[in-house]
């Protein structure tokens, strides 16, 4: 991994983000609104657990969804733009680039739900109280790193392809339903469920409501440190199989001299 690559996709992302005003919508309007229409609806007869349930989702969304959106659209431009190909025969893999421009993609995620967090406190008066807030930190970061994994593995399978962005939407709130942020995966049809384990971020937000909400039991019936566990695995497992994939698709452009496949 080439670290000026990381560091020039970093700053990069962050050019793009700051310089279109769409990235505004996914990753701070979409979010409030969901979590304002959660609120909204529960009214009056909750309790602070449940109202802490729709500001995770809320925050969790708002994460997915920048992540998702960023993955997609970054290869989408770089070809509107003609800079795929140029990418693509540099020194450096793209799969470095690609690396700085999730860790640009997280940050702002993380940025999302401490935002999701104090809209929800100041606006609605949630009265939050989170039952180990080190923890729930701890595992958040640790969420949006398999949020990331995630992500890079959609945008290195999206290079060959003028279809990131229908894809990234029609991918969007299954995984987001998948994960466990919308509603618990004890409530998902038991072949639904199935989908649920292999996915890094559900093992994350499950840690993550445990940490937040005193009293929680796990989606999975499983300890914090299996979920630990488990988050970390299927992350690694996740960016080595997107290493994988760059590595092949580079290959594939080399053999064939176009970076696209209709």
């Amino acid at each position: 991994m080439n670290h000026r690559a990381v560091v020039a996709g970093f700053k990069q992302q962050k050019i793009q983000f700051f310089s279109d005003p769409q990235w505004i919508i996914p990753s701070l309007v979409s979010p409030f609104l969901f979590t304002m229409v959660m609120l909204f609806l529960y009214g009056d007869d909750v309790d602070g657990p449940i109202v802490l349930q729709a500001v995770l989702g809320g925050g969790v969304l708002g994460m997915w969804a920048n992540t998702l959106f960023a993955s997609s659209f970054t290869i989408s431009y770089d070809r509107m733009n003609g800079t795929l190909e140029s990418i693509m025969v540099a020194p450096s893999s793209i799969y470095s680039i690609l690396i700085g421009r999730s860790l640009w993609s997280t940050a702002i995620g993380l940025v999302n739900a401490v935002v999701v967090f104090v809209i929800a406190e100041v606006m609605f008066d949630a009265d939050l109280t989170l039952a180990n807030p080190v923890l729930f930190f701890v595992m958040l970061i640790l969420t949006l790193f398999s949020l990331a994994s995630v992500g890079m593995l959609i945008a290195t399978a999206f290079i060959r392809t003028r279809m990131g962005r229908v894809l990234s939407t029609i991918a969007e709130y299954p995984i987001y339903v998948l994960s466990g942020a919308l509603v618990p995966i004890t409530v998902l049809p038991e072949g639904l469920r199935v989908f649920s384990y292999v996915l890094a971020p559900a093992w994350g937000i499950d840690a993550v409501k445990r940490a937040a909400i005193d009293g929680c039991e796990s989606m999975f019936g499983v300890s914090m440190a299996v979920d630990v566990a488990l988050l970390l695995a299927l992350s690694s497992l996740l960016l080595a199989v997107a290493y994988v994939v760059t590595r092949r698709v580079e290959r594939r452009m080399l053999e064939t001299g176009s970076a696209t496949r209709y």
